[in-house]
């Protein structure tokens, strides 16, 4: 009798059907009001230069010291910390767009995860995003940062290579976008994270780890500034 009730009440529990994904929330954009708002003044006082290289993103761009290790370059950084790819489509025009940027240069999706989105969620999040920005300023190009493997985050390594997939596969068929697979440089001989390379929060790379990023990403921004600045 206990068997039939507990089968009787299993059959009216409605099951998620393949294509009902989970929705999970956002963060709430306006937590980077004050961030922006100093984008804003200086764009006020002192306006940076138009059809140069921007850098935005999260955390791991606001630390990226990118005028030093490109000083040859017209490099604007406009990362703000614990930005997720949602935050960079309502931010867009002031952080991208107003800028008209030849090249950019993004790096997110790692916060994304961290705030329990899937790798699906994040994904349409981030290609929204760079969507969005290719809409707007179809000229263009778009180098895009993998997102990398942290001590810290060692649980999300397997949601991280899923996003990295998606990523890579999706820009790998726009003729404006360039993959750059970096993350696998950031691990060690076991394949975790290399603690070396990251700062003592075990989520920020150290000057060791953005000398990898340099040096992997370096050719591929100066390529790139060649093809579109001649």
């Amino acid at each position: 009798m206990k068997r039939s009730i507990l089968l009787l009440a299993f059959s009216l529990v409605p099951l998620l059907r393949a294509d009902e994904a989970v929705v999970h929330p956002r963060p709430d954009p306006a937590r980077f009001a004050k961030a922006i708002a100093k984008f804003d003044a200086e764009e006020q006082s002192a306006p940076p230069a138009r059809g140069g290289i921007v850098f935005t993103g999260s955390s791991s761009i606001v630390l990226w010291k990118v005028k030093e290790a490109f000083p040859d370059l017209p490099v604007l950084n406009r990362g703000f910390g614990g930005s997720v790819a949602n935050d960079l489509i309502v931010y867009a025009d002031r952080v991208v767009l107003r800028y008209r940027p030849k090249l950019l240069v993004i790096y997110t999706g790692g916060n994304d995860l961290k705030a329990k989105l899937t790798p699906q969620e994040a994904f349409a999040d981030y290609t929204k995003f760079l969507a969005l920005v290719h809409d707007k300023l179809p000229q263009a190009r778009v180098i895009v940062n993998s997102v990398k493997f942290a001590p810290v985050r060692a649980a999300l390594m397997d949601a991280t290579r899923q996003l990295n997939r998606l990523l890579e596969n999706w820009t790998k068929e726009k003729t404006w976008t360039r993959w750059v697979e970096s993350s696998n440089y950031l691990l060690g001989s076991d394949g975790q994270p290399n603690e070396a390379l990251f700062r003592s929060d075990r989520l920020h790379l150290n000057e060791a780890g953005y000398a990898k990023w340099n040096a992997i990403i370096g050719p591929v921004l100066r390529e790139e500034w060649a093809k579109i600045s001649k």
